[in-house]
């Protein structure tokens, strides 16, 4: 006897493409098969899901696709992103997409509706007709856009000028002539108009602000000026920031301009390293040179000490200068032992030839002040001269000997980072 089939046994059923292809794939009535149905991972690759790449399948369809049944297509559609669907039914399909998308907020969908408009009128025409309420929506949503735009991301709003035609464009066109005041605060948006119609009387600011200004330098990037803002940036260049983002939008657009912004920038500006670095990276550091050892050169005529403290200040930030001319005499008068820039004098007129003897002017200040003593021992060792700790330090009392360089005795307390600088301990460890 047998058992009856379970008619709650699980059935596999097939997916919509599957079933798509099926039914595309029944024999005509000529009993020859249809072709198969693309499917929405094809149709998708082949289309795109963007509004200008479903526009360009629009105006260019693949001729099988056209050809697809109704029944076909309406499978599809629900596996579709809405405009790549829309662009697989056609024109109008594609235009009703476009007119929904902007009335929702999408407003750029306004500009791709135009373009299609242009090259399919008898498709779009009666599309526009039925739906004079999305049509209003998308011109609000521009109007929102450019109200917006101009309070904040303005470059968007120039973009949008530069792009709109057509209705599109008149639309916009209203809303920018309406407060000609407030484009020329924006020098993006101005510099757009101004480009598509040179004779709009914007009215610029006769001193732009450091904000006006660095949004006119940036907005060059898109494009040549026209005249009048470009004139207003290079006399007013010297009113921006004197930062690094200044510099390069400078260098960018006025290379010319950028040695005179450097000029200005303090010696004792907290971030003069980075613009020095900057300025060395893109071939403007000839100035920024020049004024250091100008300021080198005139500390050191006013007093040896100072200029020498600034000629080592600068070598720390990376800035590779010569000795001046007034600490190469041979002579170490008014310098201070205890500093280490001394030893780089004293290096340089040992290598010179000239008979300094750094080891008889630590033991002569060992004899009258050890703490100089330890300093000059300690600069000395770092800078490489052949010199001993002198008899009278070995006695410091105030120095515990565990607190002494195994290498080179000199005290690693006197200045921080001595382990890091000792020549003897790096030979000493290899």
């Amino acid at each position: 006897m047998t058992t009856p089939a379970d008619p709650t046994a699980a059935v596999a059923l097939p997916d919509a493409a599957a079933s798509t292809e099926a039914k595309a794939a029944k024999p005509s009535k000529s009993g020859k098969p249809k072709p198969a149905a693309p499917t929405p991972r094809e149709i998708v690759a082949r289309i795109g899901d963007t509004s200008q790449a479903a526009l360009a399948y629009a105006l260019d369809p693949d001729p099988q696709w056209t050809r697809l049944r109704r029944t076909v297509k309406e499978d599809l559609l629900t596996e579709l992103p809405p405009v790549t669907a829309a662009a697989l039914l056609g024109p109008a399909a594609l235009a009703r997409h476009f007119l929904a998308s902007a009335a929702t907020g999408r407003y750029r969908d306004l500009f791709w509706m135009w373009e299609l408009f242009r090259q399919r009128p008898d498709d779009c025409r009666e599309v526009l007709a039925e739906r004079p309420r999305a049509v209003e929506k998308g011109r609000d949503a521009l109007r929102t856009a450019y109200r917006l735009g101009m309070k904040g991301h303005a470059d968007r709003v120039a973009e949008d000028v530069s792009r709109a035609e057509g209705l599109v464009w008149q639309w916009l066109r209203e809303d920018v002539y309406a407060d000609l005041a407030l484009v020329g605060r924006r020098p993006v948006v101005a510099a757009a108009l101004l480009r598509r119609e040179p004779d709009a009387a914007v009215p610029l600011p006769t001193e732009p602000d450091h904000q006006w200004l660095a949004e006119a330098v940036d907005a060059r990037a898109q494009g040549d000026l026209p005249a009048a803002i470009d004139a207003l940036v290079k006399n007013n260049l010297d009113r921006l920031p004197l930062s690094i983002p200044t510099f390069a939008l400078v260098h960018a657009n006025y290379p010319d301009r950028v040695a005179a912004l450097l000029d200005a920038v303090p010696l004792e500006a907290a971030d003069f390293g980075a613009v020095l670095a900057w300025a060395r990276d893109h071939g403007h550091d000839a100035g920024l040179r020049a004024r250091i050892e100008r300021d080198v050169r005139d500390a050191t005529l006013a007093n040896r000490a100072d200029g020498l403290a600034r000629w080592r200040h600068w070598r720390d930030r990376g800035v590779d200068l010569a000795l001046p001319e007034a600490l190469t005499s041979g002579s170490l008068e008014g310098l201070d032992l205890g500093r280490p820039e001394t030893a780089d004098v004293i290096v340089h007129l040992v290598s010179q030839g000239i008979d300094v003897q750094p080891q008889s002017l630590i033991d002569t200040a060992a004899s009258s002040n050890r703490q100089i003593a330890e300093k000059a021992y300690e600069s000395f060792v770092c800078a490489g001269l052949d010199v001993t700790l002198p008899p009278a330090l070995l006695e410091n009392p105030i120095v515990k000997m565990e607190t002494r360089c195994p290498a080179c005795q000199a005290w690693t307390w006197v200045r921080p980072g001595h382990e890091q600088r000792c020549p003897r301990l790096a030979a000493m460890e290899r």
